[in-house]
C-alpha cells in the first residue's frame, strides 16, 4: 500500500480507532518497550483486569506482570510531544513470558502537523525494542481474527524474524 493511502487510513476520522497490534513479545523485551513508551506517554492512568490502578511507571508495570502469571493492564495515556496526544495501551498475558501488546488511538487526537513518517518513526522504535515478529495496523474491528494480515480493516502489516 502506498504512503498516501496509509496516511488516508490513519487520518480518516470515521469514528473508529486505529489499532497497532504486535505479535507476542518476551517479558525482557517488554521491559525495554515500557521504559521507552512511558518516556513519551507517562501521563495518565493504567488499570488491571479488576479495575485496580497500576502505577504509571516501568517499575510498577513490570512488577505487576511478574507477580501475576496471567492478566492484563490497560489504560489511557497522554503526551504533548508525540504524533498523537492520547493513546490507549493494552497488555495481555496468559503466562508472564510472552505478552500481547496493542496500542489504540483516535484520528481526532493526531497532532496538527501529523505525517505518516511521524507515525512510522514511533511504530518502528516500539517494534525494534519489542522484537516481535509481526505488526498490524488496522481500523478497530471486533470481528478481526487476531494476527490475520488479510483480516478486515488491516491496512498495514509487516513481518520480520524475531530476535531474542
Amino acid at each position: 500500500m502506498k504512503e498516501a493511502e496509509i496516511l488516508e487510513y490513519l487520518t480518516d476520522n470515521d469514528g473508529s480507532s486505529r489499532d497497532i497490534t504486535f505479535t507476542h513479545a518476551t517479558f525482557n523485551n517488554l521491559y525495554q518497550f515500557i521504559k521507552l513508551f512511558l518516556e513519551t506517554f507517562g501521563n495518565g492512568q493504567l488499570f488491571d483486569k479488576s479495575g485496580k490502578r497500576v502505577g504509571v511507571s516501568t517499575g510498577n508495570v513490570i512488577s505487576y506482570i511478574q507477580k501475576n502469571k496471567e492478566g492484563c493492564i490497560h489504560g489511557k495515556l497522554k503526551s504533548s510531544d508525540s504524533f498523537v496526544s492520547q493513546i490507549f495501551l493494552f497488555l495481555d498475558w496468559t503466562k508472564n513470558t510472552e505478552i500481547a501488546v496493542e496500542i489504540s488511538f483516535s484520528p481526532k487526537n493526531l497532532c496538527d502537523d501529523f505525517t505518516s513518517s511521524m507515525f512510522f518513526d514511533a511504530l518502528n522504535k516500539w517494534w525494534a525494542v519489542l522484537k516481535s515478529e509481526q505488526v498490524f495496523v488496522r481500523h478497530e474491528n471486533a470481528s478481526w481474527d487476531s494476527y490475520d494480515p488479510q483480516g478486515h480493516g488491516v491496512f498495514y502489516h509487516a513481518f520480520k524474524e524475531r530476535k531474542a
